[in-house]
């Protein structure tokens, strides 16, 4: 695989990074989805992948963006993680097929979603695999315990579950302790995934990993903030999304703020925590290079 990634080691600002890792990132995918094996009574669950993971414009790869990202500010050449970054994706493609089947979603970036396209049992294999090939290539190219990954799996659909039981919450556990819990999982665990993934084989140490995988998911954690905040009160024209479509049913951040600027000053503040903790971990251009591509994570209008 002969990837340029001369503009990923150039880029200024973090949305030329975004732009130039999307043709970097979905290149990869291409090679992972084309290994996967195929039996001539079983060949459909590679083009189902495909279709799932290239539908639309396939996304802005904003996950394993940022474990190309991740890796440019901690030293590790870029060319180390690219498989990394493509198994963080195809991860995020399962959970997108998983979401879209149990919110009953028809439409995924102007396209059917992948179970109204090939059927509901065809998917879910379809998810299945996705979850084993990505697990196993970050098994072989990240230096990262294994009970280490499988409790992030985990945490993911904890939190994926948690998500989808608090629209029947009672009240009482209908708190601001029981909503971190839910982001923490179905968001930031995979974003933290993203970030740790950014240092490839390399032995950091443990203290290192750690600190990578809480900024990764404290990132996570902002990003659906700002999502639930964009789904309350943005253009549906522009996010993508019906505005309002969570608020009455699901537990959101949007939950607990009447006035939207109290939610917006919220971000702002907890982003500002999290900058000095990037600053702290990191050195000083990685560092701030990171906070970009957080403020434009969490100050996006779609």
């Amino acid at each position: 695989m002969n990837l340029d990634l001369d503009g990923l080691r150039q880029a200024k600002t973090p949305l030329e990074f975004l732009r130039d890792a999307k043709p970097i990132i979905d290149s990869a995918l291409s090679t992972a989805i084309a290994r996967l094996p195929t039996w001539a009574a079983a060949e459909q669950i590679p083009s189902i992948i495909r279709y799932a993971t290239f539908a639309g414009d396939g996304g802005k790869r904003i996950r394993p963006a940022l474990t190309l990202l991740t890796a440019r500010c901690c030293g590790t050449p870029l060319e180390d993680v690219i498989d990394c970054a493509a198994a963080i994706e195809l991860i995020h493609t399962y959970t997108l097929i998983i979401d879209d089947i149990q919110d009953g979603d028809e439409i995924r970036r102007g396209e059917p979603t992948t179970h109204i396209k090939f059927g509901l049992n065809l998917s879910l294999l379809a998810a299945n695999v996705l979850l084993i090939e990505a697990t196993s290539l970050l098994q072989e190219k990240l230096r990262i315990p294994a009970f280490l990954l499988r409790e992030i799996l985990h945490k993911l659909h904890a939190g994926q579950e948690a998500d989808i039981e608090s629209a029947n919450w009672p009240l009482s556990k209908r708190t601001q302790d029981s909503l971190e819990f839910v982001f923490s999982g179905k968001t930031g665990a995979l974003f933290g995934l993203s970030c740790v993934s950014g240092l490839g084989a390399q032995d950091h140490g443990e203290e290192t990993l750690m600190d990578l995988i809480n900024i990764g998911s404290e990132m996570g954690i902002l990003f659906q903030a700002a999502d639930d905040l964009l789904e309350a009160i943005g253009d549906s024209n522009q996010t993508g999304k019906p505005v309002g479509k969570d608020r009455a049913q699901k537990l959101t951040f949007m939950s607990f703020f009447a006035n939207p600027n109290d939610a917006r000053d919220e971000i702002q503040r907890r982003k500002g925590v999290l900058a000095m903790k990037i600053r702290a971990r990191l050195p000083g251009e990685g560092a701030d290079f990171l906070i970009e591509f957080l403020e434009a994570l969490v100050d996006r209008s779609k």
